[in-house]
């Protein structure tokens, strides 16, 4: 599983670097957790996952973000 923390990033580098990091979980075929912070908003980020119908979990209070590449 790759890692990937978006904790430093606000909007709109929080999206593109979101999107680095799915792009290389898809190229290696891998699923991957990214690091988020509560104060961040990654409504845009759940919006694309459900839109693309990934497989993906949020947990707000360990504050990670993780996608399952089927």
């Amino acid at each position: 599983m790759l890692v990937c923390d978006l904790r430093e990033y606000q909007c709109p580098q929080l999206f593109v670097q979101f999107k680095v990091g799915l792009n290389k979980a898809l190229l290696t075929k891998q699923s991957i957790k990214f690091m988020i912070n509560n104060k961040q908003s990654i409504r845009d980020i759940q919006r694309f996952l459900e839109k693309h119908q990934y497989h993906f979990e949020i947990d707000l209070e360990l504050e990670i973000l993780k996608v399952e590449l089927m």
